[in-house]
């Protein structure tokens, strides 16, 4: 995928992304900034083929049951976040089996307002808002052609093999994630590194043939998120106050744009890890670009190491066992649409 053959939907992506940055400036109302909405813009609208095994309604139900989630566990789990994080992480999993769909952005939805400390119920309804907005500019792009119509095949593993490779998933975040958390280093863990961490442990996963890539440009979102805040903060002290924020977003965005372009990775999450250092709850910038960019290394590392993947040789048969492992639900919903196709 290139620049110069999807640019209508990145710049589109881009407005997008700026106008729900204004609206939270505007209003000093920053519930309505939801960094994954970068992610999805990615994989809904920039990648030619959405990135996940989902349709629209099971996305919308999806996001929305996450993001309540979260703020309902803030508001009635009096329980500290080393606590409320691997539930929060099991309650995903749960529900992605339940509607037997795989939407792995909804581990943002639920575990942002358990870092943030959310317990406005405005910040659901700005995730439903915001993601029925891309569901709707989906079926547009689809219209216009410039996407593929999504291909969703309902999948859901066995009860047995789910358990496993979902509880293996979750004791390596308990592992990582949760001394960082108890040390309120929470940076080390951020949601979108959670959301590439849950992606790259699946055998099928493309990026496991070229993780240094996938590194590169986390390391890049977070440096130029890191960036963007600096700059914002900046403005603010220099009496611009939030406004700031308004004129960093279309530059970080074009930095972003050009991480993707040059490391040729279109990573989903990257976008999240640039919009959720304006959120982040730091004085220091650079300690959240230092934080996420060791984070990114320790989590793609963990999904290397602890799950098994398929070989280039593997991934490129269908008929090979290593393809059908438990948790490689995306590679078996493409043999299913194939076959389909094919009768």
């Amino acid at each position: 995928m290139s620049f110069r053959r999807r640019w209508l939907p990145i710049v589109l992506a881009g407005l997008f992304i700026w106008a729900m940055v204004t609206a939270a400036a505007v209003s000093d109302t920053w519930e309505l900034l939801f960094p994954e909405a970068a992610a999805i813009l990615c994989g809904a609208w920039i990648q030619p083929a959405q990135a996940w095994n989902v349709d629209r309604p099971r996305m919308l139900a999806l996001m929305a049951i996450g993001s309540v989630a979260g703020v309902a566990m803030n508001l009635w789990l009096p329980a500290p976040l080393v606590v409320k994080a691997p539930l929060g992480f099991a309650f995903v999993a749960l529900t992605m089996h339940v509607f037997a769909a795989d939407m792995t952005p909804m581990v943002s939805a639920v575990v942002l307002p358990l870092l943030l400390g959310t317990t406005d119920w405005l910040y659901p309804v700005a995730v439903m808002v915001i993601v029925t907005l891309i569901c709707a500019g989906q079926v547009v792009l689809e219209h216009l052609g410039l996407r593929e119509p999504i291909a969703y095949t309902p999948l859901r593993l066995p009860t047995g093999e789910a358990l496993r490779s979902w509880g293996r998933r979750l004791a390596v975040f308990c592992v990582l994630a949760l001394p960082a958390y108890a040390l309120r280093q929470p940076f080390f863990a951020v949601p979108p590194l959670l959301v590439v961490y849950t992606e790259l442990s699946r055998p099928d996963n493309n990026l496991r043939r070229r993780p240094p890539r996938g590194i590169g440009v986390l390391v890049c979102a977070a440096l130029i998120g890191a960036g963007a805040r600096a700059a914002a903060d900046a403005l603010a002290a220099a009496g611009w106050g939030n406004l700031g924020y308004i004129a960093v977003t279309p530059v970080a965005y074009a930095l972003l744009v050009v991480a993707w372009d040059r490391f040729r990775t279109w990573l989903p999450p990257a976008g999240a890890v640039v919009l959720l250092a304006l959120l982040a709850p730091v004085s220091v910038p650079a300690l959240y670009a230092l934080e996420a960019s060791v984070g990114a290394c320790v989590w793609v590392a963990a999904a290397l190491f602890c799950f098994k993947g398929a070989s280039p040789e593997e991934q490129d048969d269908p008929t090979h066992p290593a393809r059908r492992a438990p948790d490689s639900r995306f590679t078996l919903a493409l043999d299913a649409i194939k076959s389909k196709n094919k009768d």
